[in-house]
């Protein structure tokens, strides 16, 4: 028996019960600040536990975090802090109330925010007689949205009807569901951030992507300070290590408190992140996707007016709420109803995932304006409005949560990717990210080299420039060895990401049918001619090594003057000429036989020394001695003190 862990959100019109039916369900009051109580309001997040058992015959107990957030107009900001991860909604509608002004836009809010599993607890059904007008009232209110199927199960945190039943549909919807799965990239929003004598800084928020363990270090974002877990808890005992899922509070070091928004990096404070490092940085501008509800908020008229394109917003993510300018790409406005893809440029660094959901406000107004979707987490200003990143962007939008077409989507923009890095901000696992780069490789549709992966289509045609400029060479320079490569390099990396790529691209060269001919590279099956200035030396050089072809003379007999020196060097590019060190040189055909017989003899003796090899080839120590050392760079012989053998 195991525990599952899950986040239980509440949502809902002040004053609509919903911290009555939390401690109802849980025997916990989430107010907990003074002014919580003295109001008879939740301001801040308020948070409590209940265990219930699965639904299913396992045995397991789902170990839920609940928060209740607050109702009031002039908190929905810490509203969508607690509504940011959850895995379940609980939307409370008060049965004498109905559904009210805050009840539309904390729905609007939970639909902004892609939350899909949701119930909707009715309310204080003991103070109505009509109970069947309430419940078609807020049904048709769901009906057309998202939540058009969802239960509305009546209840009274007064009298207890309802709440068993209420117990039993989360349970179920929760089992149904399937654990919260561990992708390895731990994130903590943090909602809390406060300092206790004798303790330190301790934070606390909704664990999600991955578990957190005592000993951990972490990144606190967006600042990208270094943070150290001394200490964990989890629904109230301490814990060795916390799974996603769960509300968390940990002790940390290596960060102080922040104050204030100007103070010190090896800072923290509510609307940070703690990441787990190589899980890239913050960025000053997001591309996403926008919607705008074609629902009006009653007695609010300015939630149907459309929103321009430059408008300052505050942009809500997580327990983060920050100042934002939201431009539009193709349009100038966005009325309701409406998608448009935008970019949101940011007055200070932030952190997201692509594919995590945020809600924009107008914080002077209190009015909710329209919510998204993030598709390019690392956006470049000023390729907003390029046409690639336009196609970029309309891949993404039909399928913001498909890891293949994120993989693919990436790759067809940026031709190369780092599979490491590749999609590090996103809730996919690295595993999860490797097979979809695998399929994509088997397909054809990627070419891969170590751990770098390309856009197959791109790369060919990389390789096809490369392949057409030395070919024409040839065809135009037949006595030349090649194209140098120096030359290839001028040609071929303005098309590149960066240089070092260069190097990927002979190396992709060598491995099909093309060649080094010294700081050259050439066809393999282009052999080159002298040149007729050159045609009489090469034919002596040719002669002079060919004389006794396993012990030749070296390398200032072979080549007396400078014409045969330039014919040595062509012939050397060639492969025709070997030099086995500054002062001595054989020819292929020589290098072969030497290297064959050594060979055979090592198959039959297993084992000899240089002074066996040189009487059993007829070669001279001169000679020998630096073949020998070649093979063994080569992967052909390994030597064992005196001896050699054959390697493998």
């Amino acid at each position: 028996m195991t525990d599952r862990h899950f986040i239980l959100g509440t949502a809902g019109h002040i004053d609509h019960g919903k911290s009555s039916l939390i401690e109802a369900l849980t025997g916990t009051d989430p107010d907990r600040l003074p002014e919580e109580k003295e109001r008879g309001m939740t301001i801040e997040l308020g948070f409590a536990q209940l265990s219930l058992p699965t639904s299913d015959e396992s045995g397991d107990t789902l170990a839920l975090g609940v928060i209740d957030v607050p109702g009031h107009a002039d908190f929905v900001k810490n509203m969508v802090a607690g509504v940011g991860a959850i895995d379940l909604a609980l939307f409370i509608v008060a049965a004498d109330d109905g559904w009210m002004p805050q009840t539309e836009e904390h729905y609007q809010i939970l639909t902004y925010l892609g939350v899909k599993r949701a119930i909707v607890a009715l309310t204080k059904v003991d103070l109505v007689d009509e109970l069947e007008l309430v419940l078609e009232d807020v049904k048709e209110n769901l009906t057309g949205g998202p939540w058009e199927e969802i239960d509305v199960i009546p209840v009274s945190s007064h009298t207890g009807t309802g709440i068993e039943d209420l117990r039993n549909r989360v349970s179920q919807i929760l089992t149904e569901s399937g654990p919260v799965r561990d992708k390895g990239k731990p994130r903590l929003s943090v909602d809390r951030a406060f300092s206790l004598k004798g303790v330190g800084t301790v934070v606390a928020g909704s664990l999600t992507e991955g578990r957190i363990n005592v000993g951990d270090d972490f990144k606190v974002m967006p600042q990208g300070a270094e943070a150290h877990v001394r200490t964990a808890q989890s629904h109230g005992s301490p814990a060795e290590s916390v799974p996603p899922g769960t509300r968390t509070a940990l002790n940390i070091t290596g960060v102080n408190l922040r104050e204030n928004r100007g103070a010190t990096k090896d800072s923290i404070a509510r609307g940070d992140v703690l990441v787990k490092k190589g899980l890239g940085g913050a960025v000053e501008a997001i591309d996403v996707l926008i919607s705008k509800s074609d629902r009006e908020i009653r007695g609010m008229r300015q939630s149907k007016r459309a929103l321009r394109t430059g408008r300052e917003v505050m942009f809500h993510h997580g327990s983060m709420g920050v100042p934002a300018r939201v431009h539009f790409l193709g349009q100038r406005s966005l009325s309701p109803g409406e998608t448009v893809l935008a970019e949101l440029r940011f007055h200070e660094r932030i952190y997201v995932f692509v594919g995590d959901w945020f809600v924009i406000r107008d914080a002077s107004l209190g009015l909710t304006l329209a919510g998204g979707i993030v598709l390019d987490e690392d956006a470049n200003r000023r390729a907003f409005r390029k046409p690639f990143q336009a196609e970029f962007l309309e891949a993404r939008r039909e399928a913001p949560n498909d890891l293949d077409v994120l993989v693919c989507s990436q790759l067809r923009r940026d031709k190369v990717a780092f599979i490491p890095n590749l999609l590090a901000k996103s809730a996919f696992s690295a595993e999860e990210i490797l097979q979809s780069v695998e399929k994509a490789v088997e397909a054809g549709e990627f070419s891969r080299n170590g751990d770098w992966v390309f856009f197959s289509e791109w790369w060919k045609g990389i390789a096809g420039l490369a392949s057409d400029s030395i070919l024409k060479v040839h065809k135009e320079h037949p006595d030349q060895l090649g194209l140098p490569l120096r030359d290839l390099r001028s040609m071929i990396e303005p098309e590149l990401p960066a240089p070092k790529f260069f190097d990927m691209v002979l190396e992709g060269l060598m491995a099909g049918e093309f060649t080094k001919a010294g700081p050259n590279i050439r066809h393999r099956d282009h052999i080159p001619t002298l040149p007729p200035q050159l045609l009489k030396a090469g034919e002596l050089v040719r002669k002079r090594l060919a004389s006794d072809p396993v012990s030749p003379p070296n390398k200032g007999e072979t080549a007396t003057n400078p014409d045969e020196e330039k014919a040595l060097r062509f012939l050397e590019h060639t492969g025709e000429v070997i030099v086995l060190d500054p002062k001595t040189v054989i020819s292929q055909a020589g290098f072969d036989r030497l290297k064959n017989e050594i060979v055979v003899c090592l198959k039959e003796q297993g084992a000899a020394t240089a002074s066996e090899l040189r009487q059993y080839t007829g070669t001279v120590r001169r000679i020998l001695m630096p073949l020998l050392e070649m093979l063994d760079e080569e992967g052909v012989t390994l030597r064992d003190g005196d001896e050699r053998r054959l390697k493998g």
